[in-house]
C-alpha cells in the first residue's frame, strides 16, 4: 500500500466512525479487534442472558471488551461513569462464575475524536484498584492505531473492499449518476440563503482550503467528468438543480460543525460528504459522486471561497 492509499485510508476510516451508529460502531470495532486478534470473540446477546456486559473477549489473554457509542457524548458523563460501573460488575459475576479469568477490561468509547472526559481514566484506574485487574480506556485515535498496523488486505476488508482511485473515474455511468441524484433528493435539507459568489479558480479554491493531493486528484478527476452532470441539468427542471445545491451545501455544513478541529479537517470533511451522499458503497457510486461534488466545489456551494483581493 502505497502512503497516498494508506492516507486515504486512514480519512475513510474516520469518516466510518463519524456516521456510525452504536451497533455500527460496534461492528466495526469488532472487525478491527478480529482483524488484528485471531482469538478474539465477539459476543452476541442472548435472550434475558443478555451478553453478560460484554461485547467481546479474548479468553487467551483474559480481555474483555465493552463498546459506549452514544449519539451525544457531550453531557453523558455521569451516565458513562455509571454504565462503566455497572459493566465491570456485571461482567466479571457473570464470566468468572463460567470459569472465565477476568485480567483486564477495556472500556471502548466513540469520542469521534474529541476526547473524553478525565474522569473516565480515573475511573479505569480505581476499577483497577478495587478489582485487581488492568483497565484501560479505547477511543476512535487507538482503533485507528490498530488498522493502520494491520496488513492491507485486511484494511481493505474493514473499509468493505473500496480504496478510491482518482484514474478509475471515467465515463460515469448515467444510470449510476441518476441513481444518486434519486437517492439525495430523499434528503430534507433545509433552505439556504441565495448567495453565489463569483466562481474562483478551481486549483486555487483546493489550495485555499488545505486539501490533499490525494483527495483534491478525486475533484479534478470529478471535473473533468461535468458534461455528465450538465447534460443532466439540461434535460430536468432548474428545482433539480437547486435542490441538490440544498443538499451538498447542508451536508458540508453539518461536516463542519461535527468534525472536530485537526490538521486533516477539510480531507475528512470531504470523505464525510462522499459517504452521506452515495446509496452504495462502491466505486461507480462513489465516482457518481465526486463529479457532483466537483460541480458544487466550483459552483461554491460547499467549502470556503478565497475572498478576491
Amino acid at each position: 500500500m502505497t502512503k497516498e492509499e494508506k492516507y486515504i485510508s486512514r480519512i475513510l476510516l474516520k469518516s466510518r466512525f463519524y456516521q456510525a451508529d452504536k451497533q455500527a460502531f460496534e461492528d466495526l470495532f469488532t472487525k478491527i479487534k478480529q482483524s488484528e486478534d485471531g482469538d478474539f470473540k465477539q459476543v452476541k446477546p442472548q435472550g434475558r442472558l443478555g451478553d453478560g456486559k460484554c461485547d467481546g473477549f479474548n479468553a487467551v489473554k483474559e480481555e474483555y471488551y465493552q463498546v459506549y457509542a452514544p449519539e451525544e457524548l457531550s453531557g453523558n458523563q455521569a451516565t458513562m461513569l455509571s454504565k462503566m460501573d455497572s459493566s465491570i460488575c456485571g461482567l466479571i459475576k457473570f464470566w468468572q462464575e463460567k470459569d472465565f479469568k477476568v485480567s483486564k477490561f477495556f472500556y471502548v468509547v466513540k469520542d469521534d475524536y474529541k476526547n473524553v472526559y478525565s474522569l473516565l481514566y480515573t475511573n479505569a484506574k480505581a476499577i483497577a484498584t478495587n478489582h485487581k485487574i488492568k483497565c484501560e480506556i479505547l477511543i476512535c485515535k487507538d482503533l485507528e492505531d490498530t488498522f493502520l498496523k494491520l496488513d492491507e488486505d485486511k484494511m481493505i476488508d474493514i473499509l468493505g473492499g473500496i480504496i478510491p482511485d482518482p484514474l478509475n473515474i471515467t465515463n460515469v455511468e448515467y444510470g449510476v449518476m441518476q441513481e444518486v441524484i434519486a437517492f439525495l433528493l430523499q434528503s430534507n435539507a433545509p433552505r439556504i440563503k441565495e448567495e453565489i459568489p463569483t466562481h474562483p479558480n478551481f486549483e486555487k479554491k483546493i489550495i485555499f482550503n488545505s486539501l490533499s493531493k490525494a483527495l483534491a486528484d478525486f475533484l479534478n478527476a470529478g471535473q473533468r467528468q461535468n458534461f455528465v452532470i450538465k447534460d443532466y441539468f439540461e434535460l430536468n427542471s432548474k428545482f433539480i438543480k437547486e435542490e441538490l445545491r440544498q443538499i451538498f451545501n447542508n451536508t458540508y455544513k453539518q461536516a463542519v460543525l461535527e468534525i472536530p478541529e485537526s490538521d486533516t479537517k477539510n480531507d475528512e470533511i470531504f470523505q464525510f460528504i462522499v459517504d452521506k451522499s452515495s446509496p452504495k458503497d462502491n466505486f461507480a457510486f462513489h465516482n457518481a459522486v465526486y463529479v457532483l461534488m466537483a460541480y458544487y466545489f466550483e459552483y461554491c456551494d460547499i467549502f470556503e471561497t478565497p475572498k478576491p483581493i
